[in-house]
């Protein structure tokens, strides 16, 4: 189960992980509640590509000893409802603003998520982090890594846009 959950985690800490996703989901929503016709395939080939991405890299690249290790439920989770669903929708309200505008937003937001599941759950979490000597300087690093998010979205929804591949549209940006 330590490998499943994590080291003293209980169903009750991913209760209150999955309760914050919610939360967040809700101010992340607001500007935009409902999804645009036109671009649902976008928010659904993004939701796939991040999960996939996400989930794969978390633990390749903590095999690499480059990142530290996520339980299989934190990964999932985080994976597919964090940065799947949540920032999928996030990009989709904020895809016309510029991008450093997103880039602050999405590594804002993905700070204060990672430092929910710090704190519940004790993940995201090493002693030092690019030769920076502070418990919380990983989690800052990787917060600023999913600042990249809506930058690796836009590159790759124009690039498979133009060659109309999966349905994906490009979006008229202003």
């Amino acid at each position: 189960m330590e490998n499943l959950f994590g080291i003293d985690n209980t169903w009750i800490d991913y209760a209150l992980v999955l309760l914050i996703y919610g939360l967040m989901f809700l101010l992340i929503r607001y500007p935009k509640p409902k999804l645009e016709l036109n671009y649902k395939a976008n928010y659904i080939f993004l939701v796939g590509l991040w999960f996939f991405l996400m989930f794969t890299g978390n633990y390749l690249f903590h095999l690499l000893g480059v990142m530290s290790y996520l339980p299989w439920a934190n990964n999932l989770i985080h994976s597919f409802i964090w940065v799947g669903l949540c920032l999928g929708w996030l990009y989709y309200c904020t895809h016309h603003r510029p991008l450093l505008e997103q880039f602050v937003l999405f590594a804002f937001t993905s700070f204060i998520v990672k430092m929910a599941e710090h704190m519940l759950l004790g993940t995201w979490s090493m002693d030092s982090y690019l030769g920076i000597d502070h418990p919380l300087a990983y989690l800052i690093a990787m917060s600023i890594v999913d600042g990249f998010y809506p930058i690796i979205s836009r590159w790759v929804i124009n690039w498979l846009g133009k060659k109309g591949t999966f349905g994906v549209y490009v979006p008229q940006v202003a």
